[in-house]
């Protein structure tokens, strides 16, 4: 299962509900990637709006582990206006709600104001993707779902490398084809948290909640992705990073906001 526009089509409808039918293969930890569980629930969003709206933020909580095999999907229009759809989801397995959502599905307005983008937020100069090597994937230390992606440091520590500072940036994309919102919102969550680098050896964290805001889908999803990650506080086993992704012509793609309770 790829994440692409066809996770939508994975949805069934049944007297109950909806289902869906989570793979293998995706696990990070005890659970299911949480980039594909907002995926799933992004595509669940778009069964139940028109056309001509997009995904424009999602804020998801991470209640307990979504594993493989069937899940039931709720989802509530909580209002619909001229130009944005708000939305509630909720998934459950086994009569256990695993995660939370709130979307907001959007149309251009025309003649709205545009702003460019802050300098802070432009894409990091680094060292091109070609001479960079693939993060390698070493069981029980790096997530099984890491396997979907081809990810490159460019600059700042890897994790659990006792660095001074919690930020970096790299490149990165899906190996296998995939496309549209579900697939942004995967490259989104595929990296670590950047306060991992801080630590010495490999220790547990968990997404508590997680917002993506997305920008621009592009067409092309087999160039090169890059990405800067760094972790804004951090205390008391919780800690908060902010990142975006940039398109490889260096446009400004989505951005990404997560509580993460890291147990070292």
């Amino acid at each position: 299962m790829r994440l692409d526009a066809k996770l939508r089509e994975q949805w069934h409808q049944t007297p109950e509900g909806w289902t869906f039918e989570f793979p293998t293969g995706w696990m990070q930890g005890r659970s299911i990637f949480g980039g594909f569980t907002a995926a799933s629930l992004a595509s669940l969003g778009y069964r139940h709006v028109d056309n001509d709206r997009t995904l424009r933020t999602l804020s998801i909580q991470l209640l307990s582990p979504t594993v493989p095999g069937k899940a039931q999907g709720f989802l509530d229009i909580v209002r619909e206006g001229k130009n944005i759809t708000f939305a509630q989801a909720r998934l459950e397995q086994q009569g256990k709600v695993t995660a939370t959502a709130s979307l907001i599905f959007s149309k251009s307005r025309e003649g709205s104001v545009s702003a460019p983008t802050n300098p802070r937020w432009l894409p990091k100069q680094g060292p091109a993707p070609e001479g960079l090597v693939d993060m390698p994937y070493i069981p029980e230390v790096i997530p099984e779902f890491i396997q979907k992606f081809s990810m490159r440091w460019a600059d700042g520590s890897p994790p659990f490398s006792e660095a001074s500072q919690a930020a970096f940036s790299g490149y990165c994309r899906l190996r296998e084809p995939s496309g549209d919102v579900e697939a942004l919102l995967g490259l989104l969550d595929a990296w670590p948290c950047p306060s991992l680098s801080l630590v010495d050896r490999p220790v547990a964290a968990s997404t508590v909640t997680w917002t993506a805001h997305i920008l621009e889908i592009p067409q092309n999803f087999e160039d090169w992705f890059s990405f800067s990650y760094e972790t804004v506080a951090g205390e008391g086993g919780f800690h908060t990073a902010v990142g975006v992704l940039h398109s490889s012509t260096g446009q400004l793609l989505g951005w990404t906001e997560q509580l993460v309770a890291l147990f070292d």
